[in-house]
């Protein structure tokens, strides 16, 4: 079953030259394989380093096993919750994650 056209999706999907010949060997498979294995990876648990600050953007709408995943394998995490789908903030909002980015670094 097609999923629903939205503004996010068609961004989201260009991102990855889907839909506009930017990248033929793309293929919607791929775009789900790749976050899919950013799930599924395996990482040490209670990862630190030294005067080190891990920032996670986490998309609420991509589920809580992404929130878990961070309080899992990093210590102390600073999350910055948006209620918004994976990379939504980045494919729609690009000046509001240039700031929050900037935010966070300075």
């Amino acid at each position: 079953m097609e999923k629903k056209r939205t503004p996010y999706r068609d961004k989201f999907m260009a991102m990855f030259g889907i839909g506009n010949g930017g990248l033929p060997f793309m293929k919607r498979e791929s775009v789900y394989n790749q976050f899919y294995s950013d799930l599924i990876t395996p990482l040490e648990e209670s990862i630190a380093v030294p005067g080190t600050t891990v920032h996670c953007f986490y998309a609420e709408k991509m589920g809580e096993e992404y929130l878990h995943r961070y309080q899992k394998h990093f210590v102390n995490p600073v999350i910055h919750n948006f209620d918004m789908e994976h990379e939504e903030l980045l494919v729609l909002h690009p000046q509001q994650w240039a700031e929050k980015v900037k935010e966070v670094c300075l």
